[in-house]
């Protein structure tokens, strides 16, 4: 089962730090992280900018396909700073 880890302030903001998830495609994982909080996802459900998708220590943009493994591990990081 793919499991879902998050970082910095999305810890706190959905009060979790890991998701163990069924569902095998990535924005359908993402969907229901996110919710209707918009703290991933824009209003047009893409991800936003300041926001870190990997899965298995690679961005998901490298991916041909956005079809999750059993053992994959994804990691969701906001790199928002001050500055």
């Amino acid at each position: 089962m793919p499991k879902v880890i998050l970082k910095g302030p999305l810890v706190s903001q959905l009060n979790c730090r890991e998701i163990d998830v069924s569902d095998k495609e990535l924005f359908n994982v993402l969907l229901k992280i996110d919710g209707e909080k918009h703290l991933i996802l824009n209003h047009n459900n893409q991800i936003k900018s300041g926001i870190l998708i990997l899965i298995n220590g690679k961005d998901w943009r490298l991916y041909n396909d956005q079809f999750l493994n059993e053992n994959d591990i994804i990691e969701i990081i906001p790199i928002n700073h001050g500055g």
